[in-house]
C-alpha cells in the first residue's frame, strides 16, 4: 500500500478511536514540523485553531476527546491519493456534525508535515411532536449502555429529588415508563401530589445528551402493570418478581438534546 495512504489511514485511526495504540502507530508517521489546521464547526470544541510541532499534534489525537465519540460512528473512506496529496472523508451523520474532511501534505520521507481538517456542522433539529424512533430506542438501552437514566422530581419538603431508574423505558411516542418498585415509597407518594417530572440521559463518549420533561400518574390496571414490567429489562425486574410495585407513565410535554443520529426537538401539542 502507498505509505502515504497508510499515514493518513493510521493518523484517522487515532482520531476517531483515542486508543493509545493507534496514537503510537500514527505519531511514527508524523514530521517534528508538523501542523494541524482545523477550520469549520464544532473540532474540539474551540472553532479555529491551529497546532505547531510533533508535540502538540501528537496531543491532539491522543485519547478519548469532546469529539471522539462523533469520529468514532463516522462513516469514514478510505484514503484517496491525489498529486502530493491525501485526502479522507466521513460522513458523521448530520447531528452535531454532517461531514469531515481532512487533506494530508507530505515531505520527502513521507512524513505528514501538514493536516487540515474541515468540519461541517449538522442541520438544526426539526420540531416534532413525537419521539423519533432512535429515541426510543437509546432510552430502551440506556441500562445495558451503562448510561441508566436520571430521574428529577420535588419532594415533600421542596427540595429537588434525583435518582436513577434502570426501569425507565420508551412506553409509546409521546410516553415513558418506569416500574417503582415501593408502590407506597416517597417517590410514588410524592409523585401523587406533584406529577412534574424531569429526566436526563447522558452519554459523554457518543457525545449524547437528552432532557425529558414531563408529568406523572400510576396507572393500576392489570393490563397497564404487566406491560410496563414486561417492557422493563430482565435485571430490573428481578429486583420485584412478585409485582409488587407500581406502574408510573409519563406524558412528555418536551425532549431535547442532541446524538449522534441528531439533534431532537419535541414538543407536545396542547
Amino acid at each position: 500500500m502507498n505509505r502515504r495512504v497508510r499515514a493518513a489511514e493510521a493518523y484517522v485511526k487515532a482520531l476517531r478511536t483515542g486508543e493509545a495504540a493507534a496514537t503510537a502507530t500514527a505519531a511514527q508517521h508524523l514530521a517534528q514540523d508538523v501542523t494541524l489546521d482545523t477550520t469549520g464547526a464544532h473540532m474540539w470544541g474551540n472553532g479555529h485553531e491551529t497546532f505547531k510541532g510533533y508535540d502538540d499534534v501528537v496531543h491532539m489525537i491522543t485519547g478519548i476527546g469532546v469529539m471522539t465519540g462523533i469520529y468514532r460512528t463516522g462513516a469514514w473512506e478510505d484514503p484517496v491519493a491525489e498529486g502530493d496529496t491525501v485526502t479522507v472523508k466521513a460522513d458523521l451523520g448530520g447531528g452535531l456534525l454532517s461531514t469531515a474532511t481532512l487533506t494530508f501534505t507530505f515531505d520527502a520521507n513521507d512524513k505528514i508535515t501538514s493536516i487540515t481538517q474541515v468540519n461541517t456542522g449538522g442541520t438544526p433539529a426539526p420540531q416534532t411532536d413525537t419521539m423519533p424512533a432512535f429515541v426510543k430506542a437509546i432510552v430502551n438501552a440506556a441500562l445495558a449502555n451503562n448510561t441508566p437514566l436520571i430521574v428529577a422530581y420535588t419532594g415533600d419538603d421542596g427540595a429537588p429529588v434525583l435518582t436513577m431508574r434502570g426501569s425507565t423505558q420508551a412506553y409509546s411516542d409521546t410516553q415513558l415508563s418506569i416500574w417503582v418498585r415501593h408502590a407506597n415509597g416517597g417517590m410514588a407518594q410524592t409523585l401523587r401530589k406533584n406529577p412534574r417530572m424531569t429526566l436526563m440521559y447522558r452519554d459523554p463518549p457518543a457525545r449524547a445528551t437528552l432532557t425529558f420533561q414531563g408529568r406523572a400518574h400510576f396507572d393500576d390496571s392489570e393490563e397497564i402493570r404487566n406491560r410496563v414490567w414486561e417492557l422493563m429489562p430482565e435485571v430490573e425486574q428481578r429486583h420485584d418478581l412478585e409485582r409488587t410495585g407500581a406502574a408510573l407513565i409519563i406524558d412528555l410535554d418536551r425532549v431535547m438534546g442532541s446524538t449522534p443520529r441528531g439533534g431532537v426537538r419535541m414538543v407536545r401539542q396542547s
